[in-house]
């Protein structure tokens, strides 16, 4: 990857993520969705590269 790439994650991959914060596929929407928006793929990266 390259400095400018932004990373893609699979879909297993940031549920996997998402998780540890309390997401659940059954969660109310809007909870679920803030999660989801909060937690973009390059802020899983980033956080997972500082031991998150």
């Amino acid at each position: 990857m390259t400095k400018n790439e932004i990373p893609i994650l699979t879909q297993e991959e940031r549920e996997a993520f998402w998780r540890r914060w309390g997401w659940t596929p059954d969660l109310p929407e809007t909870e679920r969705l803030a999660i989801e928006q909060k937690w973009d793929d390059l802020a899983i990266d980033l956080a997972e590269f500082h031991g998150f």
